[in-house]
């Protein structure tokens, strides 16, 4: 559960300076929000991944409700796109 922790602690600190980015420097936030939101994806991933490991199986039952989790993990790198993609996003602004 620490490994989790440590893993979400980086999120914070790239979506607060996305977020700086956004008010002080104009031309870095679409990149920085880029890098934020890719980081996110592949954490929020290995996150839940991790949770279901530790909780086994019951993981995926109604009782803890991971599996709703999973889903919208899954449903928002379709419509937001994956980390891959969002990189190249990135890539391309700063051409």
């Amino acid at each position: 559960c620490a490994e989790m922790v440590a893993d979400l602690e980086p999120c914070y600190a790239l979506v607060w300076h996305a977020a700086h980015c956004h008010d002080s420097s104009p031309d870095e936030a679409k990149l920085m929000a880029c890098h934020a939101k890719a980081h996110i994806s592949e954490m929020g991933k290995g996150i839940a991944k991790k949770a279901t490991e530790v909780h086994g199986g019951m993981g995926f039952t109604d009782l803890l409700g991971l599996h709703y989790w999973f889903k919208r993990i899954g449903v928002n790198r379709q419509i937001l796109g994956s980390p891959e993609l969002v990189r190249e996003e990135a890539m391309q602004s700063q051409l």
